[in-house]
């Protein structure tokens, strides 16, 4: 990496991935994205990185099938994917709240809802998932909050 490259990341890669041809042609703008998808799928049937961290490899291998249902391709990656997303749930739930990536309370049930509206059926009924939806939901409100305290305190010092 002295080249000034940085190391490939699935998540970011399927949201590359994502981007539709600017031309319009129903094909992805970036190919090279989803074939990576397509190539580096592991054994397992998750993407991520070597170090296994649940929380990462769950939101890896969560980008990585929408972006490849997204495009009606590779079904059996796509199951495959599905399969291991219900054991990482259950690793995360087992899981150190401390190793919990950054943002992940926000990112994974944004996620989630993008998958449902693709037709994936990811578990969202398990007390692991409503409990990430539930601190997502308190850190909105907080966010909300502070927003309109922020609003009141702005307006008082125009007086």
């Amino acid at each position: 990496m002295d080249d000034g490259r940085i190391t490939i990341s699935a998540y970011d890669t399927a949201w590359i991935a994502l981007i539709e041809d600017v031309n319009g042609s129903d094909n992805p703008q970036f190919p090279s994205s989803l074939q990576w998808i397509i190539d580096n799928q592991l054994p397992d049937g998750s993407w991520g990185e070597a170090h296994f961290c649940p929380y990462d490899r769950l939101l890896n291998t969560l980008a990585c099938v929408i972006a490849l249902k997204s495009w009606t391709t590779h079904e059996d990656k796509i199951a495959e994917g599905i399969a291991i997303i219900k054991t990482l749930l259950d690793m995360c739930k087992l899981e150190n709240v401390e190793s919990m990536i950054c943002g992940f309370e926000v990112i994974f049930p944004a996620l989630l809802e993008r998958a449902r509206n693709l037709g994936i059926e990811i578990p969202s009924d398990t007390p692991f998932v409503k409990e990430i939806c539930a601190a997502r939901d308190l850190k909105f409100e907080r966010c909300s909050n502070r927003s309109k305290i922020s609003l009141v305190c702005a307006s008082r010092e125009k007086l």
